[in-house]
């Protein structure tokens, strides 16, 4: 099985790419990115393996680096691609947490060596199983969306030997019953987000199909061209498409991830780190028309209110979660972990989170950090 697997972000993503465990893997033939949240380092900018990601209980060290300390700007990011290295750390940013939830939920939603199982959040005991083979052999689910009133989970699908077709190569989207487990797949695309009042879907999808450089008679490359907003009640779409068209899943304009806004903007993140904000009735032209709301290397969880909910992985495999101001582009560090850090973002911006270390929480942060499972991996993460 060749090593190269595009991964199904988490941040779809999924989701940074996590070598811990495999992939939940949409793949290009040479791809070296993630989609989603789920993945193992492999996110998301897109990212793979071919198996899922995998996290454990928490240890405790404290952090060795401070906070960021950049002032944050006052005016649209840079265009430019951000370095990709460590998160600054030169000045504390300005923008708060979110303020604790009042009311958080009893369990959590989660993808395991189990299927797709729900979790109590004080026990950490499996209350229901959703379905049992939620992966399967040369099928990987993951970058799960719950709803608001809990009864569905959006997800992502990627596939072993994608590779070697152009439409295995981009993946798919569908959605699970919670109360049934009965699955209803929705077409093509990766990274499936879910708009706030829940009439809209955002991912990410391909039209371009490219013979691998590595193995041009075999392989194919589908780096994301396009951003699509889909009414969940006709099926209609609105397409945004990058340009110029990527070659590589490494291009600067290959699109990333892909929400909607509060205010019905949809908010869409390329390759190089620029996130451009663009309205949903916006009509010809292209993602690069319309300007850089902010700019960062981290992979998106959601959105919710005015910031985004977020993980920059280091180098080393370190996890830093927090929030982006998505008016301003300032950085509020949330948590920290020196190992991934699968995290799930509540309806109401409450976020809970598990990893195979110590995960350090700062100050005044909203987050619930849950036990790492004793025979089971935590994958994905909704809550």
């Amino acid at each position: 099985m060749r090593g190269k697997v595009r991964a199904v972000r988490r941040h779809l993503p999924i989701l940074t790419a996590i070598a811990l465990a495999g992939t939940l893997a949409a793949c290009g033939g040479g791809s070296d990115e993630v989609s989603s949240s789920t993945v193992a380092t492999t996110t998301e900018a897109p990212v793979e393996t071919t198996a899922a990601p995998t996290t454990a209980a928490p240890t405790t060290v404290a952090p060795t680096t401070a906070a960021p300390t950049t002032a944050a700007p006052t005016t649209a990011a840079p265009t430019t691609a951000p370095p990709t290295t460590a998160p600054p750390t030169t000045a504390p940013p300005t923008t708060a947490p979110p303020a604790p939830p009042v009311d958080t939920p009893a369990t959590f939603f989660a993808t395991t060596d189990l299927g797709l199982v729900e979790v109590d959040v004080a026990t950490g005991e499996i209350v229901n199983t959703v379905d049992d083979f939620f992966s399967i052999d040369g099928v990987f689910r993951g970058n799960i969306r719950l709803t608001a009133d809990r009864s569905t989970i959006y997800f992502s699908e990627g596939y072993e030997d994608s590779w070697y077709a152009c439409e295995t190569s981009v993946g798919s989207i569908g959605s699970i019953d919670v109360a049934t487990g009965a699955i209803d797949m929705l077409g093509r695309g990766s990274g499936v987000e879910v708009g706030p009042d829940e009439s809209l879907l955002a991912y990410v999808d391909s039209e371009t199909c490219l013979p691998d450089p590595e193995q041009p008679e075999f392989w194919v490359l589908t780096p994301y061209d396009r951003a699509v907003v889909r009414d969940v009640a006709t099926g209609d779409e609105f397409v945004f498409e990058t340009s110029p068209v990527p070659d590589s899943y490494d291009s600067p304009s290959a699109v990333w991830w892909a929400d909607i806004a509060p205010d019905g903007s949809v908010l869409v993140q390329l390759q190089s780190g620029d996130v451009h904000r663009i309205p949903l009735s916006a009509a010809g032209g292209t993602i690069q028309d319309w300007p850089v709301a902010f700019t960062t290397q981290a992979t998106p969880w959601e959105v919710v209110g005015d910031d985004l909910i977020a993980t920059l992985f280091g180098a080393e495999g370190s996890s830093d979660l927090m929030s982006i101001d998505t008016q301003t582009g300032a950085n509020t560090l949330l948590a920290s972990a020196e190992t991934y850090m699968a995290v799930g973002v509540g309806n109401a911006g409450q976020l809970i989170a598990v990893a195979d270390g110590e995960i350090t929480v700062e100050p005044d942060a909203a987050v619930t950090v849950v036990d790492f499972p004793i025979d089971s991996y935590y994958y994905d993460l909704d809550w």
